[in-house]
């Protein structure tokens, strides 16, 4: 197992990548706490995770309040004695066009898909730095790279999550704190769904853009955060790992 003996924090673990990183981290042996708003699916998914054997609990957090992130830090932490492992893959998508984009959806946004990202790195070192070091993954997108129009906020928050993920990886290296993003492109998620049903990007076109043509699976994220939370990547810190079936690396429409 890769991850035996480690604590892992998970935001967004309800559904699509958050929950597929949490089945994994529990499948390779660490202790995993599930968390988002959703506490209902939470407690469902740390119930498939002890039907596997594994060990798991659930904690509700809003990752827009600094408060309920402490506290989520704060559980993990009172549960299990140290914290290894953070996932930042809580996010929202906010589609439509800029002139229409309201000031409360532009903050929401940015609020989940980035603040939120610093607050919990935040909370999180302050327990990894005087228990000797610990691993910091941020779910990044594609988008934070290449921009896309009608999602302002989104892309502006993923850029700056990229730009952070590499500040907080140089300002806490020497504290033994890895800190790296992996950029998804398109994977099937719900979040993908609505975009999807908004109108923003049709799938056709995903596909057509995408030169192994097909939409990624959350299976494929969740290896990549396996090896990235592992020993095996212990020379990687500041990094944006982008896995998309080639999406970014194709020049045409």
């Amino acid at each position: 197992m890769k991850l035996k003996n480690k604590v892992a924090v998970v935001t967004g673990a309800s559904k699509g990548i958050g929950k597929a990183i949490a089945m994994r981290y529990a499948a390779e042996g660490a202790s995993v706490v599930l968390a988002s708003r959703s506490l209902n699916i939470l407690e469902n998914n740390v119930q498939e995770i002890k039907a596997e054997g594994g060990e798991a609990m659930a904690v509700s957090v809003d990752v827009r309040k600094v408060e309920s992130i402490n506290n989520l830090v704060k559980k993990a932490v009172d549960r299990y004695g140290r914290l290894d492992l953070l996932v930042n893959n809580a996010g929202i998508t906010m589609g439509g066009p800029s002139e229409d984009l309201a000031p409360e959806d532009w903050r929401a946004a940015l609020e989940t898909d980035l603040f939120s990202v610093f607050y919990s790195s935040q909370a999180a070192a302050r327990v990894m730095i005087p228990q000797g070091g610990g691993n910091i993954i941020n779910i990044s997108s594609v988008n934070g790279i290449l921009a896309a129009p009608r999602r302002a906020a989104y892309c502006a928050s993923k850029a700056a999550v990229n730009e952070l993920t590499k500040v907080l990886a140089i300002e806490w290296a020497d504290r033994k704190i890895r800190v790296n993003a992996i950029a998804p492109g398109y994977i099937r998620t719900e979040l993908v769904q609505d975009v999807i049903n908004k109108g923003a990007i049709s799938i056709e076109a995903i596909l057509r853009r995408t030169p192994q043509g097909r939409i990624g699976e959350v299976d494929d994220i969740a290896g990549l955060a396996v090896y990235m939370a592992s020993d095996e990547s212990s020379y990687m810190t500041g990094s944006i790992v982008n896995i998309d079936g080639g999406w970014l690396a194709y020049g045409y429409l």
